[in-house]
């Protein structure tokens, strides 16, 4: 592994220009280690500031250069201080940008030709769709929290992750794109700016706002959320088949990309041994730090104290340079016993299903062996649960993490499903699945689930969460209309958790139709998805009967057999 020692001089250019195939000039901040040999190269893109990529959690700049790397940091095309016109959602760009970046590099006299990529969210992205072009120098990639294709659309069941683009369109982009047109001596509408400065603020002003179309509907602002739901946005290139070097997918379970994550490692890892995988108990983006909503995790679960630095210096040591040690090719953290394990793969090959059946009563517990009554609730688009915690984007006035759900119980639209106390530890390490039986008075509305860890002071923490779109019950290419009084089978991804829960705890599961703004307003209407703008009220019936169950599915790291007790059985 490599550690700070002797290469702790650090000499900076500013803005150096590469040009891409096209004759736009990107700029970069270099950072060399001292020293006049050729060193391997670290290439961090991304639309945000390459002055702010320099403190980067996964992996700081000072720390790659003390290391021996030369760091290269570039402003995408059009944004800061590179040249070009710059568009809210451009990957082919990117992937071509990212390519040309590499080699450029690779033929500067301070590089030896081996070059790497890393960084989180949009620099990620980038890492994957250039790694798709192939670039002849480009050895491995370190992409943190991010996704591309369809991988993150599978774990939201079709709804809209509205929290996300319209915090990333006005917190993130809105600033320069206003700063490029004053300096253009063309400034938008005085009413545009006010409008974004207030949604900077407040936003979730805008995303309160119906139809959807209209949220970020504002004069000469690029028309981002208009085009996402027209599927006019250019979705990243998913051929990851094209991707043939090492890979090291970083995230935590409370990233937004999680699941996302953890399903390009695993088709990455499927086919040879050279991917890695970490997941952290962090939320998406800013610091990685040991707190996470109301739990403080421990120093070992931050990102400096836990070692991701030198996690990631080992991987490019390895790749890079053929040096150190073989690598663990999962380390995760499981929370709870605030300690850092490693795993052949993901899950850990020892996990097994445990199955908890939704009992009337509001009981996890055995299957139903009769009949028993269902549960009802009215879901209202006009008052929805409001999202408290979870896996959220922690720009706006949301907060990500473990928040207690307790007092969104008290409301008509949630049901409530809790298991007897745990009589042993159990680790939750993997997917957790809820599956409902239902049925809806609309032709189409959203189910939406909570997996809760109860303490034994009552206080019920949020583990994981999720949420299906009933049109897309049958996958993301298939629209089905419910039909009112027909039972469906729902499934609903709850994404990967490494979770202890204590002697004494219990399980509980929350049941209802919104988790707003994390995810758009389903209007039970049927109609064109955001092109509505009168909700209707759904009358919501889950079934507990042997003839139409409902379950929880949670992976579990083996336990004797005492610790199966309390309704569990094998999936």
């Amino acid at each position: 592994m490599s550690l700070p020692g002797p290469h702790q001089v650090e000499i900076v250019e500013r803005d150096v220009p590469a040009a891409m195939r096209d004759g736009v000039v990107l700029r970069a901040d270099v950072r060399h280690p001292a020293g006049e040999d050729p060193t391997p190269a670290l290439l961090y893109r991304a639309p945000y500031d390459k002055r702010r990529m320099a403190a980067l959690d996964v992996l700081p700049a000072a720390a790659a250069v003390e290391a021996g790397y030369t760091v290269v940091l570039q402003d995408s095309r059009g944004r800061f201080a590179s040249d070009g016109e710059w568009q809210p959602i451009m990957w082919r760009q990117e992937a071509l940008d990212t390519y040309d970046t590499v080699e450029w590099i690779a033929g500067q006299p301070w590089c030896d030709g081996n070059i790497g990529m890393v960084g989180p969210s949009y620099l990620g992205i980038v890492q994957w769709v250039g790694a798709m072009q192939q670039p002849p120098h480009l050895r491995a990639i370190a992409p943190a929290m991010c996704t591309v294709g369809d991988y993150d659309a599978r774990a939201t069941g079709g709804a809209l992750r509205l929290d996300q683009l319209v915090s990333w369109a006005v917190v993130l982009m809105a600033p320069d794109w206003l700063r490029r047109r004053l300096a253009a001596g063309d400034p938008p509408p005085r009413k545009t700016v006010e409008t974004i400065a207030e949604y900077a603020q407040h936003p979730r002003r805008a995303m309160e706002r119906l139809p959807l179309t209209d949220v970020l509907d504002l004069e000469e602002f690029p028309p981002l959320l208009r085009d996402v739901l027209a599927g006019r946005v250019e979705v990243p290139d998913a051929r990851i088949d094209r991707v043939r070097i090492p890979t090291l997918s970083v995230s935590g379970w409370y990233d937004l990309y999680s699941n996302a994550t953890i399903g390009l490692h695993q088709d990455m890892a499927a086919r040879d041994g050279h991917h890695h995988l970490i997941m952290g108990c962090w939320a998406h983006l800013g610091s990685l730090l040991s707190v996470q909503g109301e739990v403080n995790f421990g120093p070992a679960a931050a990102a400096h104290f836990g070692g991701l630095p030198e996690m990631h210096l080992a991987f490019f040591d390895r790749y890079l340079r053929d040096e150190g040690e073989r690598l663990p090719r999962v380390r995760y953290f499981l929370m709870g016993a605030r300690e850092w394990r490693s795993a052949r793969r993901w899950p850990p090959p020892e996990a097994v299903n445990r199955r908890w059946y939704l009992r009337h009563g509001g009981t996890l517990g055995p299957p139903p062996q009769d009949d028993e009554p269902t549960a009802h609730y009215r879901y209202d688009p006009a008052d929805p649960v409001p999202t408290h915690g979870g896996r959220v984007l922690n720009l706006g006035d949301l907060v990500p993490g473990p928040l207690a759900q307790n007092h969104l119980e008290q409301r008509p639209d949630v049901l409530s499903y809790t298991s007897d106390a745990l009589p042993e530890a159990v680790d939750l390490a993997g997917p957790a699945w809820l599956v409902l039986s239902a049925e809806s008075s609309a032709p189409d509305t959203d189910f939406t689930g909570k997996l809760l860890d109860v303490h034994p002071d009552g206080r019920a923490l949020l583990v994981a969460d999720g949420i299906v779109r009933a049109r897309h019950r049958e996958g993301m290419d298939a629209e089905r209309p419910l039909e009112p009084g027909t039972v469906h089978e729902f499934f609903l991804d709850l994404g990967h958790t490494a979770w202890r829960l204590e002697p004494g705890h219990r399980l509980r599961v929350h049941v209802s139709s919104s988790n707003f703004p994390q995810f758009d307003r389903n209007l039970n209407t049927g109609g064109p998805v955001g092109e509505e703008s009168v909700p209707v009220v759904a009358e919501q019936t889950v079934h507990h009967s042997a003839g139409h169950p409902s379950w929880l599915d949670v992976t579990v790291l083996p336990t004797p057999p005492s610790e199966t007790e309390g309704g569990a059985e094998p999936a």
